[in-house]
């Protein structure tokens, strides 16, 4: 039996949605299972509880070989990821999947990938079994948090400079969770999840004005500015503070990764930007 976190997220609900699809019953561990119609079926265990609440991780841990442990981005992330895997621990489970980021690094300058970097190490630590995926920054970042400012002002302003990125598709990041959960190949591995190609954001406004027949700008805009808008659109301080020094990484280098894991272990090539662009085209052109 699988078990599922993370499921109040984009990523979490598109995991939950494809073991669906394929036929595997899982447990899924929710605050509030009256707000996930969606995961209404005979296949589904709901849980009532979440990370913070030890007891209620016991509880789902029933009967679990195969645990996906996906974090919220909180000051307290990792006590939270140390109680499920203590619980994972305690309960005999057999495999633990944990969604990081890629450059996670328990002495990193970035909040972000300083917390997904001690979890690591707790993990490594624990004696479970593990995998570990760590993703690039995702291409559906550009419909969830630049889409109206590309659609509206037809620009997109961010402060990367000419840094190049391995963008990824979610959903080629979940085809290869849902391999991992549901085999038996992946064992104390670390995946770092990648597109096909890394590319800086004027090639990527290049292939958006190719795409929508209309010239789209690329903004050079300071880190001051990146996080104030963050804040004006609904993002905690703190949070936005931390994918502030974030980016500072990806504009110094650390995310010009190109790799071969997601072929390698699905046996099908990850999307290039340009075909995640013609899958949602609709959504950019639309006024």
């Amino acid at each position: 039996m699988i078990l599922l976190t993370g499921l109040s997220t984009a990523t979490g609900r598109r995991v939950a949605k494809r073991l669906l699809k394929s036929g595997h019953s899982f447990t899924a561990l929710l605050r509030d299972g009256d707000k996930a119609p969606d995961l209404k079926s005979k296949k589904v265990t709901l849980v009532k509880g979440d990370l913070s609440k030890p007891d209620s991780i016991k509880k789902a841990m029933d009967g679990i070989e195969n645990a996906f442990l996906l974090p919220p981005t909180s000051e307290n992330q990792f006590k939270l990821e140390k109680n499920f895997i203590d619980a994972a621990k305690e309960a005999g489970v057999k495999h633990l999947v944990k969604y990081s980021v890629l450059g996670a690094d328990p002495d990193s300058p970035s909040t972000i990938l300083k917390y997904h970097g001690q979890s690591e190490k707790y993990l490594k630590d624990s004696g479970l079994r593990y995998t570990l995926i760590r993703p690039n920054l995702f291409m559906q970042n550009f419909v969830n948090f630049y889409g109206q400012q590309i659609r509206k002002k037809k620009e997109i302003r961010l402060p990367l400079k000419n840094a190049k990125c391995g963008y990824v598709d979610v959903r080629d990041t979940v085809r290869l969770i849902n391999k991992v959960l549901t085999s038996n190949g992946s064992k104390n591995k670390i995946y770092t999840i990648t597109g096909p190609e890394s590319l800086s954001c004027l090639e990527i406004t290049e292939l958006f004005s190719e795409a929508m027949g209309k010239k789209i700008n690329y903004v050079e805009i300071k880190p001051k500015e990146f996080k104030k808008k963050m804040i004006e659109a609904g993002v905690k301080e703190r949070v936005a503070e931390a994918y502030s020094e974030l980016y500072k990484l990806v504009r110094d280098g650390l995310y010009d990764q190109v790799t071969d894991d997601i072929y390698k272990l699905t046996d099908r090539q990850p999307h290039t930007f340009e075909e995640f662009l013609d899958d949602n085209i609709k959504f950019f052109l639309k006024r």
